[in-house]
Parts: structure tokens; C-alpha cells; sequence
């Protein structure tokens, strides 16, 4: 699930136009494991959400967040059978995959609290 955390972190820092190169440098990281966080080939901690969040000048919950605060948007077109449901169908799994994402996330944060 970490994937869908990955695909947002990209997504957000291609909209600030920022490459892989420059947010890794000012993560103190290589450009090869910050891929991998976009990727979701790794756990990603919180503290290193919080780090991209400050990077990316957005806050964590943008990263984080299980609601896409952008406007819904019509497709606008489909392929021949396609229809509404196969919209709200890939909309549910989205949420479902966010769901995944955050409560592996709270499940890690618990564990490094519990080990403090």
C-alpha cells in the first residue's frame, strides 16, 4: 500500500516541478531510495512524510489524506462499454487502497511510539 503514499509523493512533487535529484538532496538521501519511496518499494516513516511535506511546501495530510481534495472530474470520454459504475468502481478502489496505506502507516506510527 505504500504505493499509493509513493504515487501521491510524485505526483505532488511533479506539480511543483521538482525532480527526483533535488528532493532527495534536501532529504540528505540518494536519488536511487527516494525513488524507491515513490515507487512504494519501501516503508515509509512518518517523520520522512513529514520531511516531504515540508519539502514539497504542502502539509502531511495532502499526502496522507484518504479524501482527494481535488474536484472530481468527468471523464471526458469512454471507451465503448465503459460506463459510470466502472468510474465509481475505480473511485472505491482508490479509497479502499488510501484506507490500506493509512492504517499501515498508524500501525508503524504505534510501534515507534511504543518504542520510546
Amino acid at each position: 500500500m505504500n504505493s499509493v503514499l509513493g504515487a501521491r509523493i510524485r505526483s505532488l512533487r511533479e506539480s511543483k516541478g521538482l525532480t527526483q535529484e533535488q528532493v532527495a538532496e534536501k532529504m540528505n538521501c540518494t536519488r536511487q531510495k527516494y525513488a524507491r519511496i515513490e515507487k512504494g518499494l519501501v516503508d515509509i516513516s512518518y517523520a520522512s512524510i513529514i520531511t516531504i511535506a515540508q519539502i514539497l511546501e504542502v502539509s502531511p495530510d495532502q499526502i496522507t489524506s484518504a479524501v482527494n481534495h481535488k474536484a472530481q472530474k468527468e471523464p471526458m470520454f469512454r471507451d465503448n462499454g465503459a460506463s459510470e459504475k466502472g468510474d465509481k468502481f475505480q473511485f472505491l478502489d482508490e479509497m479502499i487502497n488510501t484506507f490500506y496505506a493509512h492504517r499501515k502507516l498508524y500501525k508503524s506510527v504505534r510501534q515507534v511510539d511504543g518504542d520510546e
